[in-house]
């Protein structure tokens, strides 16, 4: 059913932000909840059945990035927590296994920021940049990880190459961009 005119989103929360994926939502509240709604593909409600229902884990989020059939966040402290579908490491926890509630991505790293959909990136508070997930599609040649590889995936985080401090960082679905500190773009991957 389509919706052509806003609609509210009910529960009378407070938002600071909300991200939309191909069929479920997030948004975290001014009380740095998080939750999700929407069609629970592989967890990625994070043991969430309906948006009166916060994402799992009891963690004060600052952002919560929604991708396809997986969901990202990253709390106040500059952790980063995945969960849903995870069979190309999508969830970086190291395995395949999906996970219904946020699961800590591998490694300890400090995030500043996480993004992404069929492959994630996070940017650390040191300026470092990290990608997991699928990195290449069929023929495993895109290189959207920056890491150098045409891997079909990495299931940990991998670290982008060169020596570039990043301010920030988007993954999108077959391509990649970040910008560093001192303002310049860089992209990686399909570059169809």
């Amino acid at each position: 059913m389509a919706n052509p005119i806003p609609a509210l989103v009910t529960g009378g929360y407070r938002w600071t932000s909300i991200t939309v994926a191909d069929r479920h939502t997030c948004g975290v509240t001014t009380a740095g909840v998080g939750h999700c709604w929407g069609t629970d593909s592989f967890g990625s409600l994070g043991g969430s059945s309906n948006r009166s229902t916060p994402v799992a884990g009891g963690h004060t989020w600052a952002s919560i990035d929604a991708g396809n059939d997986r969901t990202c966040g990253l709390t106040t402290a500059g952790a980063a927590y995945c969960w849903g579908r995870n069979n190309d490491g999508h969830l970086a926890t190291g395995d395949s296994t999906p996970r219904s509630v946020p699961t800590a991505v591998a490694g300890g790293h400090t995030f500043a920021s996480v993004h992404g959909d069929d492959h994630h990136c996070g940017v650390t508070t040191a300026g470092a940049a990290y990608c997991w997930g699928i990195g290449g599609p069929g023929a495993a040649t895109s290189g959207r990880l920056g890491d150098g590889s045409t891997s079909w995936s990495a299931a940990a985080p991998v670290l982008v190459s060169g020596s570039h401090t990043w301010d920030s960082g988007i993954a999108t679905w077959h391509t990649t961009c970040g910008v560093t500190t001192a303002g310049v773009g860089y992209c990686w991957g399909d570059n169809r």
